[in-house]
């Protein structure tokens, strides 16, 4: 395929059905639970995953190699890219970017590669990722694309709930929400991510109340405006169509995806986390 071809990583969490018919390759990142190493969305499910966290496991995430983005890059290349868009999880959470930006530069690359630090996560990435393919299959020039990507990048709204802080905090990926540790029991943490980095909202006592408050900051956060929106939720599917549906009936939604929150994020956040990821159009 000539053009402009996309690549993500395993953090982006886009549906596959979506992923496969945009054409966007994605990387994985390596969950490890001791000693065994799984490739995300490879050898690796969703359902595997949090059967293994719910029975105790204690996952990890490694960030692909430069060389598994080169593959994926070389491959691009070997089907006549005559660019690439690189859209990747916050450098602020992860060194994936680095690899992408290091691969980027090998000497068996000769198409330009855009790597787009998205400053988010989950759906997050997923949202850029998926407007940049459709704008490649449009057939516009690579600059617009990019330029086009890193508008959405400064408009993301990110809002999530967790049962836990434990996972952030087991994982070191808890940033700026490090001032709720240690809160009374049954509150759950309302978090954003904000400039690339986890950090605290609000607090509610109960999952009913946190998931209400959820979709008041959602709404008070684009108002009437028009809105592409990702909802996510780490093995809680009913309660992820229940957000999902509350939204798309209140809100001026152009586009609503659900999808689930895979290993590399889950690792993170744990079961039971939902979430919102939005920007205006």
């Amino acid at each position: 395929m000539a053009g402009v071809r996309v690549v993500t990583d395993s953090g982006a969490d886009i549906p596959k059905e979506l992923r496969e018919e945009l054409g966007i390759a994605v990387v994985p990142l390596t969950i490890h639970f001791g000693d065994e190493e799984f490739k995300d969305g490879v050898d690796l499910d969703t359902a595997a995953f949090y059967a293994r966290l719910r029975a105790g496991g204690q996952p990890r995430t490694t960030q692909p190699s430069p060389a598994d983005f080169e593959a994926v890059y070389r491959r691009l290349q070997e089907e006549g890219a005559e660019a690439i868009v690189s859209c990747h999880l916050s450098s602020e959470m992860s060194g994936t970017m680095q690899s992408a930006v290091l691969a980027s530069t090998m000497e068996s690359i000769k198409v330009r590669v855009h790597v787009v630090d998205t400053r988010s996560a989950s759906i997050g990435i997923g949202l850029c990722a998926i407007e940049a393919a459709r704008l490649a299959r449009a057939g516009k020039p690579v600059e617009e694309i990019v330029a086009h990507v890193q508008g959405i990048v400064k408009r993301l709204q990110v809002y999530f709930l967790v049962d836990t802080l434990e996972y952030l905090h087991r994982n070191g990926r808890i940033g700026r929400a490090s001032a709720f540790l240690g809160g009374l029991l049954n509150i759950k943490p309302l978090l954003t991510i904000d400039d690339g980095v986890v950090a605290p909202l609000e607090r509610a006592r109960g999952r009913a109340k946190a998931r209400a408050r959820l979709v008041e900051l959602v709404k008070a956060g684009v108002g009437d405006s028009k809105v592409r929106m990702g909802v996510v939720h780490a093995d809680a599917r009913e309660e992820g169509e229940a957000l999902a549906a509350e939204l798309q009936s209140s809100l001026n939604v152009e586009e609503l995806i659900l999808t689930e929150l895979g290993p590399t994020i889950g690792t993170h956040v744990g079961p039971g986390t939902m979430g919102v990821v939005c920007y205006t159009v």
